[in-house]
């Protein structure tokens, strides 16, 4: 993981939260990887889903979330140098 310093201070977030946030985030997703799960979001929904062979993944579960955005990931540097995403 990567903590962004300069962007957790001017979201007014402390860097440690943020860390503990995403260990916890990473710990699961490997669980998932390991159990052949992908954490699949969008639309400001998600849901965990496994590829059984067939044309389309089985749905595991729905999970209740309201903050999930997917995407491509894209990021770079804006013009006032703050890492920024799609």
């Amino acid at each position: 993981m990567l903590i962004n310093y300069q962007e957790c201070a001017k979201a007014g977030l402390d860097p440690e939260v943020i860390e503990r946030l995403g260990r916890r985030l990473e710990r699961v997703a490997r669980e998932c990887r390991d159990l052949g799960i992908t954490i699949f979001g969008g639309s400001g929904a998600a849901s965990l889903r496994f590829d059984d062979g067939e044309q389309r993944p089985l749905i595991l579960a729905h999970l209740d979330t309201s903050n999930v955005d997917g995407g491509d990931g894209a990021y770079t540097s804006d013009h006032d140098g703050y890492e920024r995403g799609e």
